[in-house]
This record gives structure tokens, sequence and C-alpha cells, in this order.
């Protein structure tokens, strides 16, 4: 990479940094374009050459906060349609749960902006909420081929999909913000468990 194109980088990451800190310490209504761009250290027309507004920039970190957990539920996805055994699928259940934790753990920054906007009434919310949804939709579907193979018990899958994400985000705000003692070396352990004997029948 050249020098130009790391600098472009460099005020990509100084805009990314200063706006994530905004959104979360202000929120995505008081964290305007100008406050973004005071905190970056550049000017009001560098903004724009990155991102159209501060909505592309609050679905941008989004993405990079949410992508990759879809990435791993849709890999597990494909290899649970495989799965040949109950015993297969527990231990995939077991690994997807273990990858999202890891996930978390190392996108914490960002995930802070999930519990920051996700029931706020805004275009931020929004994003959050549909992101949510698609999560909720591929864990639902995962569900469904599950009980449609004979591996788990017959139950409602978006209910117990809704749950499972719930839980997962409960724990998930615990474990960043520290609010009660967990051990975080049986968080997937216990989760995965909880829902496997719940569904399992």
């Amino acid at each position: 990479m050249g020098v130009r194109e790391a600098k472009k980088e460099q005020r990509r990451e100084d805009i990314e940094s200063a706006g994530l800190a905004l959104f979360i310490s202000e929120g995505y209504d008081r964290a305007s374009v100008e406050r973004i761009v005071a905190a970056a250290g550049i000017a009001r027309g560098t903004f724009y050459l990155y991102f159209k507004d501060k909505q592309a920039l609050f679905e941008h970190l989004a993405e990079k906060l949410y992508s990759p957990l879809v990435a791993l539920l849709e890999e597990h996805q494909r290899a649970l349609a495989d799965a040949g055994s109950t015993t297969h699928q527990q231990a995939l259940y077991m690994r997807m749960a273990t990858g999202m934790v890891e996930q978390i753990v190392a996108l914490e920054p960002l995930a802070l902006l999930h519990f920051r906007e996700a029931w706020s009434a805004g275009p931020a919310g929004e994003t959050v909420r549909l992101w949510r949804s698609r999560i909720e939709g591929l864990a639902k579907d995962i569900l469904i081929d599950a009980t449609q193979r004979g591996f788990v018990r017959s139950h409602e899958p978006l209910i117990v999909a809704m749950a499972i994400v719930g839980a997962a985000e409960r724990i998930a705000w615990a474990w960043i913000s520290s609010d009660v003692e967990l051990d975080k070396s049986k968080v997937a352990t216990e989760l995965s468990d909880l829902f496997w004997r719940g569904i399992h029948g």
C-alpha cells in the first residue's frame, strides 16, 4: 500500500473511530457530522469523501459488527444441514455458540453500538433491528431443518429463535458491561446446552 492509500485508510479509520465513540457515548441522534469531523480532526468535506451521511457511517459500522455473525451462522447452517446424527448436530451447536462468543468478544467495541441503539425509534434502531431479524431468521431456518430431520422435538421455531437470540444478547451485555459475575469460560457451553436440552426433548 502506497503512502497516499495509507493516509486515506487512516482517515477512514479516524472517521469510523470518532463516529463509533460518539454513537456510543451520545447516541445516534446527538452525534452530528460536525461533531464526528471535529473528533476525527478532519474537514467536513473530507467526511463526505468516505460516507454519504451520518446514516451511511452508522450502517457501515453495523455491517462490521453483524456481517461476521451472520457469516458464522450461515456457515454452521450449511454444516448442520449435512449433520448425520443428533450427536453431530449437538457438537456443531456447541461450536457455533463458541464461535459467536469469540466474535462478540473480538467485536466488543462495536457490540456496544447494538446495545446503545437496539430499541431506539430512529433510523439507527431500524438498522439494528433489521440485522437482528436477519439473525433470528437464520436461527429459525436452522431450527426448522433440525425439526424436519427429526433431530429435535416439534416446537414453534420463531419463538425459540427469538429466545435464543434474546438470551445471547443478555449474556453478551453481561459480558461487556460486567453487570453480573459471569464465568466467561462457561458461556458458550451453558447456553448451547440449555437450548439443546430444551428443544431436544
